[in-house]
């Protein structure tokens, strides 16, 4: 039996403390990540994706917080609550970087400017595997060099700003696999960078997942990006997992009708000119109350039952599952 190494489990993310004042920005979200294997986390900007990230890190601050669910790390046969975690302790600086590696957004923020790449990647080899300097920066120069980065004896002494946007999304690489952990998020890995990087980083990092048995969770919003480096896919809809499928049941078949709706705006892979079908409207605010589905506003096949209430997530096939009314599956599930 393929046991997850790190599970979500009905884990729900409020802002504010305040019962009468909070507004909840994700909705009983599960997740499960095997070694080895890719779980893509998809849908537009605004939709819950990085927040979900950060939760699963245990990063949230003030305002935010996870108000229900677990969220389960496997370490080595020992499974930990890491959401019952005080998120400065040092318990969870233990497990971040060690257990559990993220790959941020922006490598030009998230880099400290101050310091060269390669004291960055050393300083967490140090502080986990209690390497000395000297057998830490050797590591650091051995990581850059995995990931691709010429002269990496050379680039090591480099500060961000001196580095290129793909190089310094490879250092970010460096530093969330320096100390092996069984489970990387890698949250919108190649944005702002152009194709040909882009393609080397997400190969990269299929590479290296394969190699060091990881459990990768990828956050991006392109789907030409989960088509060619996912095993499973979420999509997600304004804090909601609103369908939940194995990559070619995706592709071949598209339940929901925003996850329609992403296909309809994609170019064909022919590259056959057409006429792309955007969806109208955009992503309802987090402080916008709803009740119902969110998608209702944007949805074709919008009816009254969908602003009344939210169906759940529930099975259609072996594959895959969606929460949408226009499912018998889903009617006689919540009947």
């Amino acid at each position: 039996m393929n046991v997850p190494v790190f599970q979500m489990r009905n884990v729900s993310i409020d802002i504010g403390s305040h019962k009468t004042s909070a507004r909840r920005i994700a909705y009983g979200v599960d997740i499960e990540l095997h070694r080895g294997r890719t779980l893509a986390l998809v849908g537009e900007s605004g939709c819950g994706k990085s927040v979900t990230a950060l939760s699963a890190m245990n990063l949230l601050s003030s305002p935010l917080r996870i108000s229900e669910g677990s969220i389960l790390l496997d370490m080595e046969g020992e499974t930990r609550d890491i959401a019952q975690l005080d998120p400065s302790g040092a318990q969870m600086r233990q497990i971040r970087g060690r257990r559990i590696g993220m790959i941020f957004q922006d490598p030009m923020t998230a880099l400290d400017p101050v310091y060269t790449v390669g004291n960055q990647i050393a300083e967490s080899l140090s502080h986990h595997l209690g390497l000395s300097h000297k057998a830490a920066w050797a590591k650091a120069v051995d990581l850059l060099r995995l990931v691709g980065i010429p002269a990496p004896e050379q680039r090591a002494r480099s500060y961000p700003f001196e580095l290129s946007g793909g190089m310094r999304q490879r250092v970010m690489i460096a530093i969330a696999i320096a100390c092996s952990p069984s489970v990387l998020i890698a949250d919108e890995p190649t944005t702002a960078l152009d194709v040909t990087v882009q393609a080397q980083i997400l190969e990269l990092l299929r590479e290296l997942g394969e190699q060091l048995g990881m459990a990768t969770l990828l956050i991006t919003h392109d789907l030409g990006v989960v088509a060619e480096n996912a095993d499973e896919v979420i999509v997600m809809y304004r804090g909601h997992v609103v369908e939940k499928a194995g990559i070619d049941a995706l592709f071949d078949n598209p339940a929901h009708p925003y996850t329609q709706g992403l296909m309809a705006s994609l170019p064909p892979a022919s590259g056959e000119r057409v006429e792309l079908t955007p969806i109208p409207g955009q992503v309802p605010s987090i402080m916008e109350v709803i009740v119902g589905c969110p998608f209702t506003d944007r949805c074709p096949h919008a009816m009254q039952k969908c602003s009344e209430l939210m169906p759940a997530l529930t099975a259609i096939s072996p594959e895959q599952a969606v929460a949408c009314w226009l499912y018998p599956a889903v009617v006689e599930a919540q009947a």
